[in-house]
């Protein structure tokens, strides 16, 4: 019978029991290490040394083992208990990385997900995140303008697809789309009314939410952000509206004694109502008029379209003057809420059939830019029409003119070979003119990051202003109810662009959502910018002052060659780091230690102005990632603030109803 060398046998399997766990630990450590968020090369470094006591362990193992069954042979027993005794604290010892990284990542995991997310925090949490995306605090009582006479009506008009630099015309514009002006071009050429009301105006560069109109109009109308999905969900069964839109909210805050409304409101466009639920979402929004394609065949017969979605704009004008008349001349109310879509400048940049091969101008030597610039001259003319029919029936004076895009529009800007919005984050898709225009209303431009979510607060301040005072003032801005504002102006996330903003705040963060909706969300907190591309799983960072043209993405610089990095970037103390953002986005787990960051970043941080003394200053780029990080964080808590208001006023209008 074969004999068995028990403690060889011993020997040997203890041994490797120790080399496979030496082996295991090594490689948790660098799944641990390769995974998180930062990885210095220097890190390869201290990993391999934290080897060295196993090492050691493994070394006096072997000693003990074979010294022992060596010297004391009759003690092979002991011998062999004593190396077990050596290889459990060895295995131990090999094996306190592994415990003290699960132990860590379940401690961390337990209090991220299940004590930090506890009732009471998951509302601070709330909290805070919503104080972080509202608009900076403004000084009620330090208005920038002044508003010399009450205003009785409002006219919000919006156009469709023009970008900031193309109201007035920038002579950058032909630059920036890669084209030329032709030699005859001049800057009031393509837009001359609307660069004379320009001059008249409040006015300033706004950013859409969205590059959708339809989520657009959402936040126009109701100073809300749209939600993050594609196409409109935003009246459904499990969505509503979280907030009051313009036309209640001016019929239940403008009120006779009787508690009869001052105001009736319209909306008037020649686009169809059925495309993706567009008559359910003016009714959403309380209009008490809706007019749209089905009422213009009604009243003038079958049109041909014009474009994309319905007739020439122009064939709404008739029942527009028909409703104001009717309604101001019957009696039914002092004050009125217009609004006008207007959808003539969307591609694919369609003239009326009226509109003569003579009339057709050649601006620019891009024939899709050229189209647009066309499309934009004619739309300039049906808004003179329109402001001359408000100076004819003696409104002109008590009427608040609101002039807004719902977005932008982008054609081969910095040949970036993308036309068009579709999954498009760049900035020309979102950067828009806004303008608040009357004749009593001084005109300024304003600077600062402003959203169209900002348009209700503004119209809602003036009026509020407009209301009979016990104050005496030149200025009625400074007769308003602060009460009232402040009212409003803590129930939406937007601000009064009239209102100068209180000293030592941080810069905005402002949000958009590309076209059709959840194909890019993009945060911004200027000049920063940081883009999520849902369908890839990818993120990207941007310097947009110093990088317009948004061509060099920040979190894809190779840290082993910063040689090649732009010449506005410090190279100095870069940390030679490497971020993880696949699989992040659609975490349960929230990094508080990133989100923390956000919370307690120094209140002094103000916007930067565009200046050479600022452009001398080379970008940290540690610092911008580092901003990127929380961002990150801060953005995926914002969609989900958002969807969460969504489904709350869902469930509070259903116990309404129930009620009811």
């Amino acid at each position: 019978m074969r004999h068995i060398d028990w403690r060889s046998f011993l020997t040997t399997g203890i041994l490797s029991i120790c080399f496979i766990a030496l082996c295991a630990n090594r490689l948790l450590v660098f799944h641990y290490y390769g995974n998180n968020i930062k990885f210095p090369p220097y890190i390869l470094f201290w990993i391999w040394i934290i080897i060295t006591p196993d090492i050691f362990v493994l070394i006096i193992l072997y000693i003990l083992l074979f010294y022992i069954g060596w010297k004391y042979p009759q003690y092979d027993t002991y011998g062999i208990l004593l190396g077990l005794c050596f290889a459990i604290f060895s295995l131990l010892v090999l094996s306190c990385n592994i415990i003290m990284l699960t132990v860590t990542e379940l401690l961390t995991y337990y209090w991220k997900t299940i004590v930090f997310m506890s009732s009471h925090t998951r509302e601070t949490v709330l909290n805070t995140v919503t104080q972080a995306i509202r608009a900076p605090s403004i000084n009620i009582s330090h208005p920038l303008v002044s508003l010399k006479k009450p205003i009785k009506h409002v006219l919000l008009i919006i156009l469709e697809s023009v970008r900031a630099d193309t109201i007035p015309l920038n002579k950058t514009f032909a630059e920036t789309v890669h084209a030329r002006f032709s030699s005859e071009m001049t800057v009031d050429k393509v837009t001359p009314f609307l660069n004379s009301l320009w001059k008249d105006s409040v006015h300033t560069i706004a950013s859409a939410t969205s590059s959708y109109t339809l989520k657009s109009l959402v936040s126009i109308f109701c100073g809300i952000y749209p939600l993050a999905v594609n196409f409109l969900k935003e009246t459904t069964k499990t969505n509503t509206l979280y907030e009051k839109c313009l036309p209640e909210l001016l019929q239940e805050t403008f009120q006779t004694k009787t508690n009869q409304s001052i105001f009736r409101s319209a909306i008037f466009t020649t686009a169809r109502g059925d495309f993706d639920h567009q008559r359910e979402l003016f009714t959403q929004f309380k209009f008490d008029t809706i007019y749209d394609a089905s009422e213009v065949f009604d009243h003038l017969g079958y049109l041909p379209d014009v474009g994309m979605f319905g007739p020439a704009d122009t064939n709404i004008l008739p029942l527009l003057w028909k409703y104001i008349d009717k309604t101001l001349i019957d009696g039914e109310t002092s004050h009125l809420f217009t609004s006008l879509l207007l959808t003539g400048t969307h591609e694919p940049f369609t003239l009326p059939d009226d509109y003569s091969s003579s009339e057709y101008q050649y601006f620019i030597d891009d024939s899709y830019a050229n189209a647009f610039l066309n499309t934009l001259h004619t739309t300039d003319k049906l808004v003179k029409k329109i402001i001359q029919g408000f100076k004819s029936r003696q409104l002109y004076d008590e009427t608040l003119f609101i002039i807004v895009s719902d977005h932008g529009y982008v054609f081969n800007d910095y040949g970036s070979q993308i036309r068009g919005l579709l999954s498009n984050p760049l900035e020309s898709a979102f950067s828009v003119p806004l303008m608040f225009h009357n004749t009593y209303l001084t005109a300024r431009e304003l600077t600062g990051q402003f959203t169209t979510m900002d348009i209700l607060p503004t119209t809602m301040d003036l009026l509020l202003s407009s209301t009979k005072s016990k104050k005496k003032s030149t200025n009625q801005l400074l007769s308003v109810s602060q009460t009232r504002l402040r009212s409003i102006l803590s129930q939406y996330e937007g601000t009064s662009i009239l209102r100068m903003q209180h000293e030592q705040q941080p810069v905005r963060f402002t949000f958009s959502l590309a076209n059709p909706g959840n194909a890019f969300i993009i945060a911004r907190q200027y000049p920063r910018k940081l883009s999520y591309d849902v369908t890839n799983d990818e993120v990207h960072l941007y310097n947009l002052e110093y990088d317009q043209a948004e061509s060099i993405d920040l979190l894809t610089l190779d840290s082993n060659e910063i040689t090649k990095y732009p010449s506005w970037i410090d190279v100095k103390d870069i940390e030679q780091s490497i971020r993880i953002w696949k699989g992040r986005w659609f975490s349960d787990t929230i990094n508080i230690g990133v989100f923390s960051q956000i919370l307690s970043k120094d209140k002094n941080v103000r916007s930067r102005l565009k200046s050479n003394i600022f452009k001398e200053v080379k970008l940290d780029l540690n610092d911008m990632i580092d901003w990127a990080e929380q961002t990150f964080e801060l953005t995926r808590l914002w969609v989900r603030l958002i969807r969460k208001r969504y489904h709350n006023a869902t469930k509070i209008s259903a116990d309404n109803q129930t009620t009811d």
